[in-house]
């Protein structure tokens, strides 16, 4: 079971992520284009992760793609990349947030979390997330 608190801190990371209030030394998502990139141009089952957001977004939702460190405690190889897609569905605001870890030294890229409305989704919670989304 996960603790309350590795939950809140996995929480608090995305959302300042996603308002942009991150402090990394000045760092900004400038500095990580080549990150993001990476991760979107990543292809995991014949698909890349851009088409991925892009098929989930569908027409009418908005996609913003942010990154940042992943710990600061550890090493600067590792970054945390996050997909954001808000659309309306059954007319409410929704925001389906992908999160991906970006090893920079050996390229590998991992889905490491899915937030829906900011909540942490089981892996069947996730994939029923997505599919809503893409269902639109």
């Amino acid at each position: 079971m996960v603790s309350s608190l590795k939950i809140f801190t996995s929480i608090a990371l995305c959302l300042s992520l996603l308002s942009g209030c991150f402090d990394a030394g000045g760092a900004t998502s400038a500095n990580y284009s080549d990150d993001i990139d990476a991760v979107r141009d990543y292809v995991a089952d014949g698909q890349s992760n851009d088409d991925l957001i892009g098929e989930l977004a569908g027409r009418h939702g908005k996609v913003t793609w942010l990154a940042g460190p992943w710990d600061d405690k550890q090493s600067d190889q590792l970054i945390l990349v996050s997909a954001s897609i808000r659309k309306k569905l059954d007319n409410a605001d929704r925001e389906l947030t992908l999160l991906y870890r970006y090893d920079r030294t050996s390229h590998d890229v991992v889905l490491d979390k899915v937030l829906l409305d900011g909540q942490v989704q089981s892996v069947v919670g996730g994939a029923v997330a997505m599919l809503a989304m893409k269902l639109e």
